[in-house]
């Protein structure tokens, strides 16, 4: 295996749409659901190996504050990115909207190192029955900057991994083709997404009693009768 190289990744996006726990998820393969939003940039390293093609990457992953008081300070993260990751929550349209008309917007005016990876980021995919954004138009977006469009979900751990694996296959091979993973995770989440609506559909079991025997029931009542 070859020696690694350090890529830089910003994520970025507003508070609270779940980028402090998909890089926890990553990191450390847990899923804290009392996570707190970041308050200031925080910083993590993991070193990831791709066996296929031979190659190592060290991915040095800043988290950044996505509370509007903070947005000046993301720009200072900006230098030197090479895969910046735009994060939006599925159950969230604003989310989705900002990313759009805000933090993709400032990164290009501000990044002038170069021509970074860009990952559109939908989370909390597992929250179904939420939902006010469609993978489509996270696909579509993607798709109009030359984008990765990866949906995770850090609860269930859907799509973490994935996400990390085509930012390196693509920084290796700016042709890097997603769109058969993409397929395959698609399918898989609209198969879980069914699965789960039937579950909520699907009537009460009724716990079943002792069955009788109507003819017996009423041979007894006439026993007793007679007895009387």
């Amino acid at each position: 295996m070859s020696s690694p190289e350090t890529v830089k990744v910003v994520l970025l996006g507003e508070a609270g749409v779940g980028k402090t726990c998909i890089i926890s998820r990553y990191i450390t393969g847990a899923f804290n659901p009392d996570t707190i939003s970041s308050l200031s940039a925080q910083f993590i390293s993991k070193t990831m190996e791709f066996k296929d093609i031979n190659k190592t990457i060290k991915f040095d992953i800043w988290d950044t504050a996505g509370q509007e008081r903070f947005r000046a300070l993301a720009k200072i993260f900006y230098k030197d990115a090479k895969v910046i990751c735009l994060c939006y929550d599925m159950t969230s349209k604003k989310t989705f909207d900002a990313l759009k008309d805000f933090w993709y917007e400032q990164q290009t005016k501000l990044n002038v190192d170069g021509d970074p990876i860009y990952a559109i980021v939908a989370c909390k995919n597992d929250l179904y029955e939420n939902m006010q954004t469609s993978d489509e138009e996270g696909r579509e977006f993607a798709k109009s900057i030359n984008g990765i469009f990866q949906s995770t979900s850090a609860k269930s751990n859907a799509g973490i991994d994935t996400l990390f694996e085509n930012i390196g296959h693509r920084y290796f091979d700016p042709h890097f083709d997603t769109n058969e993973k993409d397929s395959k995770e698609k399918e898989e989440y609209a198969k879980k997404k069914t699965e789960k609506a039937q579950k909520k559909t699907q009537p009460q079991s009724v716990s079943r009693g002792v069955k009788l025997d109507a003819n017996k029931s009423s041979n007894k009542e006439k026993q007793k009768k007679g007895c009387c």
